[in-house]
């Protein structure tokens, strides 16, 4: 169904998420404008990329679409342009103001990804999870089929947010992260407390 409706995107993908990104998930319509105001740098690119994935702006759209558009300009522009537009996402996003610390903000990703994917469930989505939470250190997981890079940049975004708790991030086994092959990153993040 890809090949035939955007040809030479499959080839684009990542093995690993090739075959398994789902049909019938649905990513919000608000997801185009975080991803346009993402690459604001490129707006011609954003507007042909669309064009090319037959996507309406403002409309709800396949998952897949969504995915593949990341994938399609981190070959096009490159690994950090998409870092980037991760960390611009999260002062794109509406976040709630209760969010105080940096460990409410890195919380909140399973929260928003999984709205943002219109509550798809998480086991064909995927998701963001924390696995290990400290007062001082959080383990969190990205289990997406988004390019590993995107999601760096939130995760070194929501940081930059939250400077005053000096966090710091890491990636754990980086020879299992989605960039080395795997199908989930897990990121180290280290705070100083409230």
């Amino acid at each position: 169904m890809m090949e035939s409706e955007c040809p030479g995107v499959y080839e684009q993908l990542p093995r690993q998420f090739r075959d398994k990104l789902p049909a019938r998930v649905q990513a919000s319509p608000q997801n185009a404008s975080i991803f346009r105001a993402g690459f604001d740098f490129f707006p011609g690119l954003i507007t042909d990329l669309f064009n090319r994935l037959k996507y309406v702006e403002g409309t709800v759209w396949p998952m897949w679409k969504l995915v593949a558009a990341f994938y399609l300009v981190e070959a096009r522009i490159g690994e950090s342009a998409v870092k980037h537009a991760g960390e611009k996402i999260y002062s794109t996003m509406s976040w709630p103001p209760h969010l105080r610390t940096v460990a409410d903000a890195l919380r909140f990703t399973e929260t928003a990804y999984f709205e943002s994917h219109l509550r798809a469930p998480r086991w064909l989505a995927g998701c963001w999870r924390v696995e290990h939470e400290t007062p001082t250190r959080m383990v969190l997981a990205d289990d997406t089929p988004y390019p590993c890079r995107v999601n760096e940049g939130v995760v070194a975004g929501i940081s930059r947010a939250f400077a005053r708790h000096k966090p710091r991030y890491r990636i754990l086994d980086p020879d299992q992260a989605k960039r080395a092959g795997g199908t989930v990153t897990r990121y180290e993040i280290t705070f100083t407390p409230d």
